[in-house]
């Protein structure tokens, strides 16, 4: 089935279903599915996964934990100076 007609398809039985157990259930698939950006190697971040990402590193940094750079110390990297 074509993306277009399926897209149709779901669309259509979702505005039928009357049920706010099956329409909450969607709702957090659709949510967890929320693809936001790719990481490094092109494989894809939800929403969820980004948040619980951010939330340990903010974590980590208020426990001392987190390696950071300057923007000096990027810059000498990326340049390999």
């Amino acid at each position: 089935m074509k993306t277009e007609t399926l897209k149709i398809n779901i669309t259509q039985r979702i505005l039928n279903i009357n049920d706010n157990k099956i329409l909450s259930k969607i709702a957090k698939l659709l949510d967890e599915e929320n693809v936001i950006g790719y990481d490094a190697e092109g494989n894809p971040i939800s929403e969820k996964e980004y948040a619980k990402d951010i939330h340990e590193a903010l974590h980590q940094l208020s426990e001392g934990n987190l390696e950071t750079y300057s923007s000096e110390e990027v810059r000498k990297k990326i340049l390999g100076q």
